[in-house]
């Protein structure tokens, strides 16, 4: 991949000047346009086209609300189950420099007891011990990130949220995909630090990178315009901007970018089906979603079919029965 990154680092410094200067102005604005005189960087995409992963589909939101703790192996189990197409995680780095799977630095049990990730071992914070899965007596603990990498079946994304805007962070996230021979699957939600660390590492591994660009911009016509300048694979678009424009969309995947959007909270499936059917109709390739299991019977609605997982060797759990859809009325 040829990218020109100086170049967008100094745009993103430029839009984020001018984006504070026109705030009062405006919160919502949705739609594409480049700076006058500058034009697009080439970015060669020799990857976009080999994957056999999922086109477009569901993601599920932190392994989405399935009755067990979110970001834990059993929620992650559960929607593989059901056939997501798509599985989004955050990670961090604890104190011993050991990535764990958590949204949030600081992480409580039901007994009150509280640390922060970030200043506390790992033997730490896998001591804390959180709810069960509902039907189920073991309770979930915080996983790491190998850990977690070690379930997902082969066939489909592994969304993973850097949370911490810290190169070595970075360096280690990707040297732990890499080390598991994910590479080909994963999107490395990044923000500029943690950008460059990846790329590098992919480099060094002769691997070619997913990233999705999560340094968002007050306005999203400037998070469109960096993420095409950056040469990023993937784009996360908020809903507080609303629903994309289909301009906007065409435009992301003239540039070879995919789209996911994140996110959907309702557990309506009549209104799930509805948001979901204007999001792909748009040109959104993946829908995060918090009600996973709502959100698959949409899909199905909607001729989105599950994935039936796949592991390249042992699979180290079973499903009661293979995901597919109900059978039509």
């Amino acid at each position: 991949m040829t990218c020109i990154r100086p170049r967008a680092k100094l745009l993103q410094a430029t839009w984020r000047f001018y984006g504070v200067a026109l705030a009062g102005m405006t919160l919502w604005l949705g739609c594409v346009s480049s700076p006058p005189g500058v034009a697009p960087v080439s970015c060669e995409s020799s990857h976009l086209q080999s994957t056999n992963l999922p086109e477009r589909g569901i993601s599920a939101h932190r392994g989405g609300q399935l009755g067990c703790p979110v970001n834990t192996v059993g929620a992650f189990q559960r929607a593989i189950c059901l056939g997501v197409h798509q599985i989004e995680l955050d990670v961090r780095s604890t104190a011993d420099a050991v990535l764990v799977v958590s949204h949030d630095d600081r992480v409580g049990d039901p007994e009150g007891r509280t640390l922060r990730i970030s200043e506390s071992t790992v033997a730490d914070v896998q001591n804390l011990k959180l709810v069960s899965c509902t039907g189920e007596r073991a309770g979930q603990h915080i996983p790491t990130f190998e850990e977690a990498l070690a379930v997902m079946p082969h066939n489909i994304w592994i969304n993973v949220d850097i949370k911490e805007n810290n190169p070595l962070v970075g360096r280690l996230v990707a040297e732990t995909v890499a080390k598991a021979q994910r590479f080909n699957q994963v999107i490395f939600g990044a923000r500029d630090e943690t950008d460059l660390a990846v790329r590098r590492v992919a480099g060094e591994a002769d691997e070619e990178s997913w990233v999705a660009n999560m340094s968002r911009e007050i306005f999203r016509f400037q998070y469109v315009d960096t993420t095409m300048n950056s040469c990023d694979e993937f784009i996360q678009l908020s809903f507080l901007r609303g629903p994309p424009p289909v301009e906007t969309i065409d435009q992301l995947k003239e540039a070879g970018i995919r789209v996911n959007y994140s996110w959907l909270r309702d557990e309506d499936e009549s209104k799930l089906r509805q948001d979901l059917g204007d999001l792909f109709n748009r040109g959104v390739d993946f829908v995060l979603v918090d009600h996973a299991g709502q959100a698959m019977e949409a899909a199905c609605a909607i001729g989105i079919l599950p994935v039936v997982p796949h592991w390249n060797g042992t699979a180290p759990f079973t499903c009661s029965e293979p995901p597919r859809c109900p059978p039509a009325l």
